[in-house]
């Protein structure tokens, strides 16, 4: 099943087997993660499938604000959905004491989580904004560059999620995802998500990149 808006196209299940019976779908409390789930459950009821799915999350014991969403936004994908299997997430906790200690414990754990909890797995990792967009970015942290474009920091993990992985969001940026939640009417779900990685909630002229990147694709769908 093809989402169409006017800044894209994705497929959510274009690269999953066909004997697939449970789809893993990484869920961090964020936009593109939510709607993806929500992408899914729609594809999943549309196309009559007899799928499965099973979010996980990684809980950073220090910035725990995205994941403590979750529960709610899980309840309203499954009342918006009450007969496609939506099962409760599964989580590694963690605390981020060293740079790469958050990829090694999710990726530990969806080693023990694969081919006993899923089948297959898709995550919701768009694009970064175009470079001229991000060159505005007033960040909080000078010595970040995230740029997840082509030939830039941090783009493969738009496109390589290991084996039995795929992106359906590779091809797309966050307005692609945020022209979704304002076609479906769920801007209320929007709402119930959260991008911000800082331990100081963001706030003033200074924000992390990841509040950048929301408020610019929100500023481009819903207030153009």
């Amino acid at each position: 099943m093809i989402i169409k808006n006017k800044f894209g196209e994705v497929d959510p299940l274009a690269e999953v087997r066909d004997d697939v019976k449970v789809v893993g779908t990484s869920m961090s409390g964020g936009a593109d993660s939510t709607m993806l789930c929500y992408l899914l459950a729609k594809c999943i009821l549309e196309d009559k499938l007899n799928i499965s799915i099973q979010p996980y999350n990684g809980y950073d014991i220090d910035y725990p604000g995205d994941s403590a969403l979750l529960p709610s936004i899980i309840e309203y994908i499954r009342n918006k959905f009450p007969d496609v299997d939506l099962r409760w997430p599964m989580n590694v906790v963690y605390r981020t004491n060293s740079e790469n200690v958050k990829n090694r414990y999710i990726r530990d754990f969806v080693k023990k989580m694969k081919y006993k909890n899923f089948d297959a797995r898709v995550v919701g990792i768009t694009l970064g904004p175009p470079i001229d967009v991000q060159k505005k970015f007033k960040i909080i942290w000078d010595d970040k560059n995230i740029k997840r474009l082509p030939g830039y920091d941090l783009y493969n993990e738009v496109v390589n999620h290991g084996p039995d992985a795929s992106g359906p969001f590779k091809n797309v940026d966050k307005r692609f995802v945020i022209q979704c939640y304002k076609d479906y009417n769920m801007l209320d779900l929007l709402q119930k998500t959260a991008s911000c990685i800082a331990k100081v909630k963001c706030s003033g002229d200074e924000k992390c990149w990841w509040c950048e990147e929301r408020d610019w694709a929100i500023e481009e769908v819903c207030y153009d």
